[in-house]
């Protein structure tokens, strides 16, 4: 199981470094309002409406949200260094294992939860990685920005 596991982080970091490296290629560096929040994730919607979710999936994203929100914050307010950074990198770790390991998505929808993923695990790397932890919050942010464009979540507000 475990050796699965480390299997599937590989490959997910695999994508997560190829829709970085899309994004530098379009140059984007800061503005939050320059791409739409999906773009560089290359999501696909099903034929009608939104994927559905599951609980864990919601739980998942949930709690994505509760921890980039104040650490949002604290970046806004010089308070986010490398310890936040590294803390905030391991919720992300964390959360995107639990729902790798409990989601039950179909396929197509699974697919598109995947890349989301894919985009979160990067944003972790880059927390821990970069002097500088904007890439990371911001690469957070835009999953987050996405996630309720394309998936189901009753109660999920900006």
């Amino acid at each position: 199981m475990k050796h699965r596991s480390i299997l599937l982080l590989v490959f997910m970091l695999t994508l997560g470094a190829g829709s970085l490296a899309c994004a530098q290629q379009g140059q984007h560096e800061h503005g939050h309002e320059e791409m739409h929040a999906s773009g560089e994730l290359e999501l696909q919607r099903p034929e009608t409406g939104k994927w559905r979710s599951d609980e864990s999936l919601r739980q998942g994203m949930s709690e994505l949200k509760a921890a980039f929100e104040p650490a949002h914050e604290a970046y806004g307010s010089d308070a986010f260094g490398a310890g936040e950074a590294a803390q905030l990198a391991d919720t992300i770790e964390q959360e995107v294992n639990y729902m790798f390991a409990n989601c039950r998505l179909p396929a197509r929808a699974d697919a598109e939860l995947h890349k989301l993923l894919a985009a979160s695990l990067d944003a972790a790397r880059m927390l821990r990685e970069s002097d500088e932890p904007h890439r990371g919050l911001h690469r957070l942010h835009r999953v987050l920005q996405a996630y309720p464009e394309y998936f189901e979540h009753p109660g999920w507000a900006d």
